[in-house]
C-alpha cells in the first residue's frame, strides 16, 4: 500500500471517530446496527440462548403427544412466548400451540433464511433466565432408561391395556397424558394392546 493510500485510510478512520454519537446512531438506524450474537439467534429461532427455557428438535416436535418438560416450562412464571420454526408440520405442533394458549403465552412462527440447526420449538422469556438445561433428552432414551418396553414407547397416543397403563403410571407418570386406557368394550371388540407381546 502506498503512503498516499495509508494517509487516506487514516484520515477516514479519524473522521469516523470524530463523528458524534448522534451521527453514529443515525447511521446505524439507516444501515442496520451491528448484529449481536447473530449466530446464536439463528440457532434459537431469533432469540438469545439466555432467554430460552426449553428447546425441542424437529423430530421431537413431530412425535405423537407432547413432552412434559415443555408443559412444565410453559407453566414457569418466566415464560412469555412459544416460537415454532415455520418448517414444522403445524398439525404435529397443535398440542404445543394449545398448551401455550392454555398458559397465556403468545405464539409465533418464524422462518428465515439464516436459521440453522435442528431447533424447531423454543419457549422463551422476555429477559435472560440462563436455564441450566434447555435441550430435552429424547423421549425414547428416557423411557428405555426407565424400563419401558419399545412396543409401549411406540404406542404413544394409542389405547393400552391396564397392565401397560399401570407400568407407565409407575415408571413414567409424566407420560400418562400421552396414552389412553383401553375400556372393557375395547377388549370385547377385540382390540389388542400394542404394548403387549401376544
Amino acid at each position: 500500500m502506498s503512503d498516499k493510500q495509508q494517509d487516506i485510510e487514516q484520515e477516514s478512520m479519524k473522521k469516523q471517530q470524530q463523528k458524534s454519537e448522534l451521527e453514529r446512531t443515525a447511521a446505524a438506524g439507516v444501515n442496520g446496527g451491528p448484529k449481536i450474537k447473530q449466530n446464536e439467534k439463528n440457532r434459537f429461532l431469533g432469540e438469545f440462548k439466555e432467554r430460552v427455557l426449553i428447546a425441542l428438535t424437529f423430530s421431537q416436535v413431530e412425535e405423537e403427544g407432547t413432552y412434559p418438560e415443555v408443559a412444565e416450562a410453559m407453566q414457569d412464571s418466566e415464560a412469555v412466548k412459544l416460537i415454532l420454526n415455520r418448517e414444522v408440520d403445524m398439525s404435529k405442533a397443535r398440542d404445543y400451540i394449545k398448551l401455550a394458549d392454555d398458559n397465556d403465552l403468545s405464539f409465533k412462527k418464524i422462518g428465515a433464511a439464516g436459521l440453522v440447526g435442528e431447533v424447531a420449538l423454543v419457549v422463551v422469556s422476555d429477559h435472560a433466565v440462563h436455564a441450566e438445561k434447555i435441550y430435552v433428552r429424547s423421549r425414547r432414551e428416557r423411557l428405555k432408561e426407565k424400563g419401558i418396553p419399545e412396543e409401549l414407547i411406540n404406542a404413544r397416543g394409542e389405547k393400552i391395556c391396564g397392565d401397560c397403563y399401570n407400568l407407565i403410571k409407575e415408571k413414567a407418570p409424566e407420560e400418562l397424558e400421552n396414552y389412553k386406557k383401553m375400556s372393557l368394550f375395547d377388549k370385547l371388540i377385540g382390540e389388542k394392546c400394542p404394548g403387549k407381546h401376544d
